[in-house]
């Protein structure tokens, strides 16, 4: 029985060599393969036509708001101004300006490049409880909903390391990541990155203001609720 096994075994060896034909034989029939070599696979050329689409084109027109690395969007709230209370960021540029590294040369720059409007922290907090909230916790404590899964080594935004941490190292961080944390730069616009660190400013703040520190009027407001 198992020299029957091992002659069918064999033979059936040979059979499949046979009609599958061995790489570099010249024959001008297709060849048979089990497993499609990769350079021979369905594709289209490039200008190539197709029965497929309406407009007979294999070429398909990107997706709607898609914008390549590098590319600049027309009409930013940076080259003619807020419209209508909104931003409108300007996109992925790659300059090697404080306003795209947040460094001068190989130092981490302070402040912000941009005007801190109450526009802007708002398109901030909108941008961080999208992308970053979820690590991070809603106020910076380092309880965002992955930590309940076992995501390790999120930092604490509240701790006195990023308070004191240069507005530039945040948005270096934010574009390139860190540890764990993988990189946003591709992701977030530039005007939005400085949105979020402006937003994270605006947190620490909230969570480390004393009364005395508010506008007399603000206290007094305070002061007379239940």
């Amino acid at each position: 029985m198992l020299r029957l096994s091992l002659i069918a075994f064999i033979l059936a060896g040979i059979s499949i060599a046979v009609l599958a034909g061995f790489r570099g034989e010249h024959n001008p029939l297709p060849p048979i393969e089990i497993f499609p070599d990769m350079k021979r696979q369905p594709r289209y050329d490039p200008q190539h036509e197709s029965s497929f689409f309406a407009d007979g084109s294999a070429a398909r027109q990107p997706v709607v708001g898609t914008i390549p690395l590098g590319y600049t969007l027309p009409g930013s709230f940076l080259q003619a101004g807020a419209k209508n209370g909104t931003l409108q960021p300007t996109g992925f540029t790659n300059q090697p300006d404080y306003f795209n590294t947040g460094k001068f040369g190989d130092v981490y720059g302070d402040g912000f490049p941009l005007d801190v409007t109450e526009t802007l922290i708002k398109r901030g907090q909108e941008r961080y409880n999208i992308n970053c909230a979820v690590c991070h916790g809603k106020v910076g404590l380092a309880n965002g909903v992955t930590t309940q899964f076992g995501l390790a080594a999120v930092v604490n935004l509240q701790d006195d390391r990023i308070r004191t941490m240069p507005d530039g190292q945040i948005f270096s961080t934010i574009t390139n990541g860190k540890t764990t944390m993988g990189a946003y730069g591709p992701n977030i616009a530039v005007e939005d990155r400085w949105a979020i660190v402006a937003y994270i400013r605006a947190l620490q703040k909230s969570q480390s203001m004393k009364l005395a520190d508010l506008p007399e009027a603000k206290q007094k407001e305070l002061q007379s609720k239940p």
